[in-house]
C-alpha cells in the first residue's frame, strides 16, 4: 500500500505515539468482502507459516507451469494463491520483519540484513497469537533470523541454534540444512498436537546461494542447481504437509507458504539478490490453504507480504490488538471467494543496499495495476503484462503516468524524512535510528533528490545502480573471498582481498570492518583502528565497529582514547548493552569506579536476563561502600537467575561484611547447594560460622575447603588458629 492510494488508511506507527494518517480512507475499501457484516466461516484452529528463502515465483508450477514444485502446487490447488504477490525488499531479514509485523521496511527501520535496529514495540504476529492462547514455535535456518533484534518475541520455542565456528558470524550465508529445521519442527509439532491452538513458523534457507541440493536432486539438476534446490525444498514442504495429516491437524490448520524474495540468476546482470528491484527478486509466491478458503482461488490483484499478517489474523478469528493497525490489506474476504482488492491497489518496494553500503543511489518502487515505476537517477517504467521481463523502459513514452507515480513515491519519502527529522529534534535516538534511515542519509536520497512541499531540488545523488552492477558483483566476489579467508584465519589473504577492493575505489562500511578485523588478526592494531573508525563513521549504528575501534586503541595501551571512542559510540547506540559494559570495564581499568557504576547501571535494563552484570555491579558497589545498593543489585542478580551460585556467594560476602552474619550464612549455603565444587563457598561459610562463635561447625567447612583445594592457604591458616585456640584452652 502507498500513501494516498491504499484501500485502508496509510499510517505511520511510532512507539508511544498516536498514529499519523497521511492518506484518506478510500470508499473502495468496503468493496472488499472482508468489510461485509455477514458472519465469517469457522476460523482455523492452527496456523503453519512456511517461509522459503530466495524462491522465485516463476519456479513454482501454479505461477509458471514449471514442474519443480508438485507439493506447493497441490497446496495452491486445494487453497488459493496470489498471482501478483511481491516482496517489499529483496533481503531476508527486512522481508521477514515485514511478514511478522505487518509493517513496511521504512516503518520498521530494518532496511538490510545487517541493520542493528530492534524491531519496533508494536505487536508481532507471534505475540498476538500467543496472547490469544496459541502455543508458538519457530524454526529458522539462517543466522540472519536469529532471535536478537526481536524476531523471537512471542515464541515459546525459538530454534535458532547454528554451528559456531571462528568467523562464522561474518558470513551472511551461514545456514542450517532444511531437513534439520524440519526435523526439529516436526518433533515440536508432535509434542504440541493436543494443544487447542498452534502457531508454527518454519523457515527454509534453501534455495539460497550456495546452491548445493542433496542427491538425487544434485544429479537430476546438474546444470540447474538452483532448480535442484527448489525441487528439494518442495519435498520438505510436502513432508510437513504429510505430518499435518498424520497428526490429524490438517483440516483445522491454516497453511501459508511464501518466499521472502527471489533470485537474479543473471537476469539484468544480477546473479543473486538485494541490489536491484526487478521482478526476478521481488515477485514471490504467496499460497494459502485452510478452513474457509475457496479451493483453486487465484487472486490477481497486486498484494504484498505486508498483507499476510492481517489476513492470517482474520482467518484465525484473532482480533488485531487495540490501537494497532497493520499497513497491509486483509485479503481474507477475497480468499473466501469474495471481491478482490481493486486491480489498481498499489504496492511499495525498495532497495537501499546501493545507498547504505556503497553510497550510490537507493531504488524505490511503486506498482499499480500492471505498471511498475522504479525511482532512480534514470527512472524506469514497465508494463508487466506486455513486458514481464522488464526489457523495455517506457518512462519517456508514458511520461504523464511516470510523473504521477513518482509524485506518489515522493510524498512517502518526504513523510519518511519529516518523521526522522521530528524524532531527531525530540532527541529520540530510538525512534530516529530504529524506525528510519539516519537523517544524513535521508538528506541525500539519490533516487529522489529531495522533495519537500512544492519544491524539488537535485540531491548530491549517488550513482545509478544500473551503472554499478558489475562493480557490485566484483565487490561481492571479493568480499566472499575475503570472508572465507577470514573464516579460516588466513588474515593476510583476507586483508589483501579487502584492501584490493578498497584500492579499486569501492567503499563500504563492511569492507572497512572486515579489513580492520583482518588487521587485528595480524596484530596490527594501529592500522586496524583506522579502518574500524571508517566503519563506525560510515555505519554509526554498527556497535561492532565502535567496540573494535576501542579494542584496537586498548591494544596499543590507550585506555583513555578507547573510553572516548566507546562514549562516542554510545551517543549513536544508546541501547547497546555491549558498549555500556565495555565503558564500565574501561572505567575500571582507568580507576574511575564511580563512572563504572554508572555504566553498569545503564547496561542492566538492556540485559534483563543477565545475572553476571548485576553481580559485577553489586560487587563494585560493595567495594565502594554502597552496601545497601550492593545488596539490592545482588538480590536482583539472584532474581534473574536463582541458580547462579556466584551471585549467592557475592551476596553472602556483602551481608557478612555488613554484620548480617545469619543472612550471609544462608547465602553461602545457597551457593553451595547450587555448586558444590567451589572451595571458596565452603571457606566463606566457615568464616560466617566462626564469626557467629560456631567454631566446631566452621572447622568442618574449612576441612571441606582443603579437600577440594588442598593448597588453599587461608583455610589451612584458619584450621591452625582453631587448633591453637583449642590447645590454649
Amino acid at each position: 500500500m502507498l500513501p494516498g492510494d491504499g484501500m485502508c488508511e496509510w499510517r505511520l506507527r511510532l512507539s508511544g505515539a498516536r498514529p499519523l494518517a497521511i492518506a484518506a480512507v478510500l470508499v473502495a475499501a468496503c468493496a472488499m468482502s472482508s468489510c461485509s457484516k455477514s458472519p465469517p466461516p469457522a476460523a482455523a484452529r492452527h496456523f503453519v507459516l512456511v517461509t522459503i528463502d530466495t524462491l522465485r515465483a516463476d519456479r513454482v508450477g501454479v505461477y509458471s507451469g514449471a514442474d519443480l514444485t508438485p507439493r506447493l502446487d497441490r497446496i495452491a490447488r486445494d487453497g488459493a494463491y496470489a498471482a501478483n504477490a511481491m516482496a517489499h525488499v529483496p533481503l531476508t531479514r527486512p522481508s521477514h520483519a515485514t511478514i511478522l509485523s505487518g509493517l513496511l521496511p521504512w516503518e520498521l527501520g530494518v532496511r538490510d540484513n545487517l541493520a542493528p535496529a530492534e524491531l519496533p514495540s508494536s505487536p508481532l504476529l507471534a505475540e498476538i497469537l500467543k496472547g490469544a492462547g496459541f502455543h508458538t514455535g519457530a524454526f529458522v535456518s539462517s543466522m540472519v533470523l536469529e532471535r536478537r533484534g526481536g524476531f523471537g518475541r512471542g515464541f515459546d520455542r525459538y530454534d535458532d541454534d547454528f554451528p559456531k565456528t571462528e568467523g562464522a558470524d561474518l558470513l551472511a550465508t551461514l545456514q542450517k540444512p532444511g531437513r534439520e529445521s524440519l526435523r526439529a519442527a516436526l518433533s515440536w509439532l508432535e509434542s504440541e498436537r493436543e494443544a487447542r491452538h498452534i502457531f508454527l513458523w518454519l523457515h527454509l534457507y534453501e534455495p539460497h546461494d550456495p546452491y548445493e541440493p542433496p542427491e538425487p536432486f544434485a544429479s537430476r539438476y546438474r546444470e540447474r542447481l538452483y532448480d535442484g534446490e527448489v525441487a528439494y525444498t518442495d519435498t520438505l514442504v510436502g513432508q510437513l504437509d504429510d505430518a499435518l495429516e498424520r497428526l490429524g491437524l490438517k483440516a483445522g490448520t491454516l497453511v501459508a507458504v511464501a518466499s521472502d524474495h527471489g533470485e537474479g540468476l543473471g537476469d539484468h546482470q544480477e546473479t543473486l539478490h538485494g541490489f536491484f528491484v526487478y521482478q526476478t527478486t521481488l515477485a514471490v509466491p504467496l499460497i494459502m490453504r485452510g478452513p474457509g478458503i475457496a479451493s483453486g482461488r487465484r487472486i490477481d490483484a497486486n498484494v504484498g507480504l505486508v498483507d499476510l499478517m492481517p489476513t492470517a489474523l482474520n482467518l484465525l478469528g484473532v482480533p488485531t490488538p487495540k490501537g494497532f493497525r497493520p499497513s497491509g490489506n486483509d485479503l481474507a474476504g477475497a480468499l473466501r471467494g469474495g471481491a478482490e482488492p481493486t486491480g489498481e491497489s498499489p504496492q511499495y518496494a525498495e532497495s537501499l543496499i546501493p545507498l547504505l553500503h556503497f553510497g550510490w543511489s537507493d531504488l524505490r518502487v511503486l506498482r499499480r495495476g500492471s505498471w511498475k515505476y522504479v525511482l532512480a537517477p534514470r527512472p524506469e517504467l514497465y508494463d508487466l503484462v506486455s513486458d514481464p521481463k522488464e526489457q523495455h523502459n517506457v518512462v519517456e513514452e508514458q511520461s504523464a503516468r511516470a510523473a504521477a507515480m513518482r509524485a506518489t513515491l515522493a510524498k512517502m519519502l518526504d513523510q519518511e524524512r519529516r518523521v526522522a527529522q521530528e524524532a531527531a529534534t525530540r532527541h529520540a535516538p530510538t525512534a530516529a535510528a530504529g524506525r528510519s534511515l539516519p537523517i544524513d542519509q535521508l538528506e541525500r536520497l539519490g533516487a529522489l533528490g529531495y522533495v519537500s512541499g512544492e519544491t524539488s531540488t537535485p540531491a548530491s545523488a549517488g550513482a545509478d545502480p544500473k551503472d554499478k552492477i558489475l562493480e557490485f558483483r566484483r565487490a561481492n566476489d571479493g568480499m566472499r573471498t575475503g570472508l572465507l579467508a577470514l573464516n579460516r584465519r588466513d588474515y593476510a589473504a583476507a586483508a589483501r582481498a579487502f584492501q584490493d577492493l578498497i584500492d579499486s575505489g569501492i567503499q563500504s562500511f563492511e569492507l572497512h570492518l572486515y579489513l580492520a578485523r583482518s588487521l587485528a588478526g595480524l596484530k596490527r592494531p594501529d592500522r586496524a583502528a583506522v579502518h574500524f573508525e571508517q566503519a563506525a563513521r560510515r555505519a554509526p549504528l554498527l556497535e561492532e565497529a565502535w567496540t573494535g575501534w576501542a579494542e584496537a586503541r586498548l591494544a596499543t595501551d590507550q585506555p583513555a582514547a578507547a573510553l572516548a571512542i566507546v562514549r562516542d559510540g554510545r551517543t549513536h547506540n544508546p541501547n547497546s548493552a555491549k558498549l555500556a559494559v565495555l565503558e564500565a570495564d574501561l572505567c575500571l581499568r582507568l580507576r574511575r569506579p564511580d563512572e563504572a557504576v554508572a555504566a553498569f547501571e545503564a547496561a542492566v535494563p538492556l540485559l534483563p536476563k543477565d545475572a553476571v552484570i548485576r553481580q559485577r555491579l553489586g560487587e563494585l558497589q560493595r567495594d565502594l561502600g554502597h552496601l545497601d545498593a550492593a545488596v539490592a543489585s545482588l538480590r536482583d542478580a539472584i532474581a534473574v537467575d536463582p541458580g547462579y551460585a556466584p551471585a549467592w556467594n557475592a551476596l553472602g560476602m556483602t551481608l557478612g561484611g555488613n554484620g548480617h552474619l545469619h543472612e550471609a550464612e544462608e547465602a553461602f549455603r545457597a551457593a553451595i547447594a547450587r555448586d558444590g565444587n567451589d572451595h571458596r563457598y565452603y571457606f566463606n561459610l566457615g568464616l560466617a560460622l566462626l564469626r557467629q562463635g560456631r567454631s566446631g561447625e566452621a572447622r568442618e567447612y574449612f576441612e571441606r575447603t582443603l579437600q577440594i583445594a588442598p593448597d588453599f592457604a587461608p583455610a589451612r591458616e584458619e584450621l591452625r588458629k582453631l587448633r591453637a585456640d583449642h590447645t590454649g584452652q
